[in-house]
């Protein structure tokens, strides 16, 4: 590949809602610069991006995927990432990394729960943007309106800078506001022009000034007033087209190389090793700094590390120095990835998104340097892993090899997390979504031959009493030679809720001696541990020792341990005991219309609504607080009553007492379960 200068390299996200068509803009883009040479289909599953299996099978992008092109003397690298809520790790692993993005919007439902999503993202990380409006040669579709949904939802400084000739069916073609290139166009350029110029205006003082006295900007006044404005995020531009016809494709590459950011404007901050923030010097000339954002296992190449270069130059062959890990590493060999395929290169460039093999000691998030540097990057924030399953592999061969193919898994995707729960008993793994999980698995049966079955985990319940009680707990045992005996006295009340356990000592004279009262704490704690009326770990008790008795020489550490243990069993179902369950925290946003649906079915799992707040665009955000045992199968079920236009977040928040009905449930299991045993 040509060697780029770095101010002539841009790196670019394509984000949006699933459906809304960015990898068919990226393979329309590569076709039309002569990347490739016949222009695949989603439909046919031989496009660019979308290459892996389960891709072509789903017929939608489930990893985010890098292609480059050449335009107009720049290099611009494109990230495909995918749009639907289960995979939203893939876009939350680049865009921090990223210069810019363009979101993408389907002009046949205007902003969707996908396009807030990646409006968040790009304003968390200050991302300068653009938006794509797609489909506008569809039947219904209006561009002013769409506009009009966006600037709604988004602000005014969301303005057209490439407007339609016709409508719907009949598209043919562009009007480019910027560059002057209306011909054919049959709206009123000029005043759309002035629009979009007392916005450039706004982006700084002396432009306002100027345009107030003269009412017009110079050529050079509007690019440099349009770049600040895009950087600063005073002016978002936004692009009609039509990527089935080809429309505004020119004109979005256009403005990626006239009005977005070179990665030599990137503004990096890192942290040294006291927590301090430090700007790192930026140029191809600078020492080396770059951080990975993703890992692939290429089933021809192996393990590739994606990394974005911040700063300065890495070469073939070279040896640098992961500062997360404090480890040397060498690269192997450095590609450039266009889809599936892999491009050997030299060396890579500040701006450059690139990938190297054979790295043994670096992961997702590492910040990669020269040998010395004390800079790290901040952490990669992903969002929340929310849906669980509870695994269990089908045979001992699975057993065997489960462990190692997990953690494959959670090496390739940072989301997914895997691990015993201690209160279950079970093997749980942990993704954003079920369709994210369930494309995991079979991956790694195709991959690793590892075969799991999955069901719904145990919630984790807890035990708890709501009054008190007073009693004995005697052990007396008569054999051979010496017996056991233990004999004491507790008191059983509740503590503050989240508290914990407490043990008191209020043993006096001696009536059980010191060496047996740790061992008397010891029995109750592992008494609470198994539970009483359900199995669950009894919490937030307090337990005191206030009276006992011994004997000289049939006593023991172990006689006074079941004695204990006898005490907690009774106690507890004298001190009216009550089963708490966990509650979650959840938020849904989703479009208006299904607001009546969301907060029945929230009502109907026990739910308790705490507010409801709009977030423009038409959408809802409803927060309730939700027994997480209502809601394990929730991410199906809100896809299901959205179409796939909900999301939702979701944290623990407090335990809580089960309502009467649920705990008989409970209990009964639990009585029936012991009488089976």
């Amino acid at each position: 590949m040509a060697k780029v200068d770095a101010a002539n390299v841009r790196n670019v996200g394509i984000l949006g809602h699933g459906g809304v068509g960015k990898t068919m803009l990226l393979e329309r883009i590569l076709h039309d610069a002569g990347v490739t040479s016949r222009q695949g289909a989603i439909e046919e599953g031989n496009t660019v991006c979308d290459y892996l299996e389960e891709e072509i099978d789903s017929k939608h992008s489930i990893a985010l995927k890098l292609v480059h092109v050449d335009w107009r003397d720049s290099r611009i690298h494109l990230v495909d990432h995918p749009g639907f809520a289960d995979f939203a790790g893939e876009v939350a692993c680049s865009t921090p990394l990223l210069d810019a993005i363009v979101i993408m919007v389907d002009a046949t439902t205007g902003v969707q729960v996908g396009t807030d999503a990646a409006w968040k993202l790009a304003e968390k990380h200050n991302v300068p943007r653009a938006i794509f409006v797609n489909k506008l040669d569809r039947e219904h579709t209006n561009f002013d309106e769409t506009v009009a949904n966006i600037q709604a939802a988004y602000g005014k400084q969301c303005v057209p800078v490439v407007v339609p000739i016709g409508v719907a069916g009949g598209l043919k073609g562009c009007a480019n506001i910027i560059s002057g290139d209306v011909s054919g166009a049959d709206i009123d350029v000029a005043s759309l022009k002035d629009a979009l110029t007392e916005v450039v205006a706004e982006t700084e003082d002396e432009l306002t000034m100027k345009y107030l006295d003269e009412g017009e900007l110079s050529p050079e006044e509007f690019s440099h007033g349009l770049l600040a404005g895009i950087l600063s995020g005073k002016v978002i531009p936004i692009v009609c087209g039509s990527v089935s016809k080809g429309f505004g494709l020119k004109e979005l590459l256009d403005l990626i190389v006239d009005s977005f950011p070179t990665p030599l404007q990137r503004k990096v901050i890192a942290k040294n090793r006291a927590g301090e923030e430090v700007e790192v010097k930026v140029g191809a000339n600078e020492p080396f700094f770059a951080q990975v954002f993703r890992s692939v296992v290429d089933p021809f190449v192996g393990h590739l590390t994606l990394f974005r270069v911040l700063s300065g130059t890495l070469k073939n062959d070279t040896e640098f120095y992961n500062v997360t890990t404090d480890s040397k590493e060498r690269t192997g060999k450095l590609y450039m990835l266009c889809g599936k395929e892999q491009k050997v290169v030299s060396e890579v460039l500040p701006g450059d998104l690139a990938a190297m093999t054979k790295l043994k000691h670096t992961h997702f998030g590492d910040t990669l340097a020269v040998h010395g540097c004390d800079m790290q990057m901040p952490k990669i924030e992903l969002p929340p892993s929310m849906v669980k399953l509870a695994i269990e592999p089908k045979s001992r061969s699975d057993a065997d090899k489960l462990g190692e193919a997990l953690n494959r898994l959670a090496e390739e995707d940072p989301t997914f997390t895997h691990y015993r729960d201690e209160a279950t008993g079970e093997h749980v793994i942990k993704g954003i979504g079920d369709q994210q999980l369930e494309l995991l698995l079979n991956r790694m049966k195709r991959r690793g031959n590892v075969e799991v079955e999955t069901h719904v985990p145990k919630v984790a319940f807890r035990e708890t009493v709501r009054g008190k009680s007073e009693v004995q707990g005697k052990h007396k045992k008569q054999t051979g030679g010496h017996g056991q005996y233990g004999d004491v006295h507790i008191r059983i009340a509740p503590n503050d809720r989240g508290a914990g356990y407490e043990f008191i000592d209020n043993v006096v004279g001696g009536v059980v001696p010191r060496q047996y009262i740790p061992h008397v704490d010891k029995g109750c704690q592992e008494a609470l541990l198994r539970g009483v009326i359900s199995g669950n770990p009894v919490v937030d008790v307090k337990v005191e020792l206030f009276f006992g008795s011994y004997h000289n020489v049939d006593s023991s550490e172990m006689a006074f341990k079941l004695a204990a243990s006898k005490a907690i069993q009774k106690g507890i179902v004298d001190a009216h005991p009550c089963i708490l369950e966990p509650i979650m925290e959840i938020s849904v946003t989703v479009p208006e219309e299904y607001m009546g649906d969301i907060n029945g079915d929230l009502n109907s799992r026990r739910g308790r609504i705490l507010g409801m707040d709009s977030v423009g665009g038409g959408r809802q955000c409803v927060r309730a607080n939700v027994p997480e045992a209502e809601i394990l199968t929730y991410s199906a079920n809100l896809r299901s009553m959205t179409q796939g236009r909900g999301v939702y977040e979701l944290k623990f928040s407090h335990y809580d007492e089960v309502p009467e009905h649920v705990a008989r449930e409970i209990t009964t299991a639990y009585e029936k379960s012991r009488t089976e045993e």
